[in-house]
């Protein structure tokens, strides 16, 4: 249900007629309860005019002809809404590009300090003993930072 709402969304932000053809293919393909609304091919089969009926052929074309004659309104009121469908749609592109770039601006290349990377003032370890006995020293130096960790350990 979250994705049909998600596709009306999309289909109404985006007056792009090939986007709204792919949005509506692959949702139906997929929404299994969108596809229990479709009619079944049965269910379909009665609307089609059959080739052995010719009587209902002649009433098609008798209320086509009817309608063809009937005066068709003319609606200027709607003649602007193409435009405003546009402009909603670059308002929601670049809505989500403010929005995008928003998050991101915390984001920056990190920049390297040259310096941290130069190896400090040279240190050396003589020796190390631990209970009288030689051990084996471990250094760890963190990037960046004049601190030092030793670690020594027994020999085994």
């Amino acid at each position: 249900m979250a994705s049909c709402k998600m596709v009306n969304a999309l289909y109404a932000a985006i007056p792009l007629r090939a986007f709204r053809d792919l949005l509506i293919r692959n949702h139906m393909e997929r929404c299994e309860r969108c596809q229990a609304r479709l009619v079944s091919r049965s269910e379909a089969e009665v609307l089609l005019v059959k080739p052995g009926d010719p009587g209902a052929v002649e009433r098609l074309w008798r209320k086509i002809d009817r309608e063809a004659l009937r005066p068709v309104p003319v609606m200027t009121s709607h003649q602007g809404g193409r435009h405003w469908e546009w402009a909603a749609g670059a308002a929601t592109f670049f809505a989500v590009i403010a929005t995008t770039l928003w998050l991101l601006r915390g984001v920056q290349d990190q920049v390297v300090d040259v310096d941290s990377l130069r190896p400090a003032e040279r240190f050396e370890i003589s020796y190390i003993y631990v209970g009288g006995a030689p051990a084996q020293a471990f250094v760890y130096q963190p990037r960046g930072s004049d601190t030092v960790f030793v670690w020594a350990g027994k020999n085994p």
